[in-house]
């Protein structure tokens, strides 16, 4: 629930340009590898997607023309994500508006508070191991796992 809210909150800023946060975070980390575009699987794995999700995310970039796929150049059956000039225009556009949103977000949750959870949520994301659900005992209903949140 709570990363609906915060993301509905930043999708609200980022409306005036016309994207969702997650394809602003699309575009970002595609936009940085600008010698040599990355992978649809390098992009996916840097941003913690599975393939499904992240072609939902580079559809409505691709039609607007912010990227581009194209074949590698070595590997046919390879997809690159290459950022075009628009695509970089609107990603700058958006850097302002984000900055207004977390500027916004820092005063409503605290400077401190918002500098802490970046540092948890990083760790989750980068050093958490939580390993694959199907691992896990299948005696144990989703009720009692998470029977604590509601």
């Amino acid at each position: 629930m709570a990363a609906r809210r915060v993301s509905q909150f930043y999708d609200a800023y980022l409306a005036a340009e016309g994207l969702k946060v997650s394809q602003y975070s699309v575009l970002s980390v595609a936009a940085r590898r600008r010698e040599k575009a990355p992978t649809v699987n390098e992009l996916a794995d840097e941003l913690g997607m599975d393939r499904s999700t992240l072609g939902h995310n580079l559809r409505p970039l691709a039609r607007d023309g912010l990227i581009a796929l194209e074949s590698d150049p070595v590997d046919k059956r390879v997809r690159r994500v290459l950022v075009t000039e628009l695509g970089r225009a609107k990603r700058r556009a958006c850097r302002g508006l984000w900055a207004v949103a977390q500027a916004r977000f820092e005063e409503a949750f605290g400077a401190s508070r918002t500098a802490e959870l970046g540092i948890l949520l990083l760790s989750v994301a980068r050093d958490l191991e939580l390993g694959n659900p199907s691992d896990a005992q299948s005696s144990i209903s989703a009720e009692e796992s998470f029977g604590h949140v509601r």
